[in-house]
């Protein structure tokens, strides 16, 4: 029997991850135990379970397996909308400052502005979201798969009899 593939759910996950864990005020959910991150794994379990056949159960290496591929392209993801929003808010600080009339505030931006320093800093982040967003993530598809993975039988399917006891 042929496995469907986990490459889509995984990627709608990461998708829900870097949304969930990128986008202010939404990513707020994150503060509770990496919640954003774990409704990715559980979700990418779910959209794979629509997929596979429902006689099969599902293991809880599946989960984390899902989990973790969500959890690693959410990563990519959310550190790329995180560098493309820190890229905005680096122009409103600078706008900010220039309305502070603050040298002290316009050094400490020009310095923060070096491309060195801004790369550096996205790559740090990108570590710290791989390493979190994918142990989450694994987290949230064992999870998903103890709330989605139960096999399911066919509504004709009957249970053989149990043999009598053996005195």
């Amino acid at each position: 029997m042929q496995q469907p593939s986990k490459l889509v759910p995984a990627v709608w996950g990461g998708v829900i991850i870097a949304i969930l864990s990128s986008v202010p005020v939404i990513s707020l959910i994150n503060c509770a135990c990496c919640a954003g991150v774990i409704i990715g794994g559980a979700v990418a379990v779910y959209l794979y379970r629509r997929d596979l056949d429902p006689r099969v159960p599902m293991l809880s290496s599946d989960g984390a397996l899902l989990g973790l591929m969500a959890g690693a392209i959410g990563a990519v993801m959310s550190t790329a909308i995180t560098a493309a929003l820190g890229g905005l808010s680096l122009e409103w600080l600078k706008q900010m400052a220039e309305l502070a009339d603050n040298p002290e505030l316009d050094n400490m931006i020009g310095q923060f502005s070096d491309s060195a320093l801004a790369q550096g800093l996205i790559f740090m982040v990108f570590v710290v979201n791989l390493i979190t967003d994918c142990i989450a993530g694994m987290v949230g598809g064992v999870i998903g798969v103890a709330l989605f993975g139960k096999a399911q039988t066919p509504p004709d399917w009957q249970q053989p009899p149990t043999p009598p006891a053996a005195q």
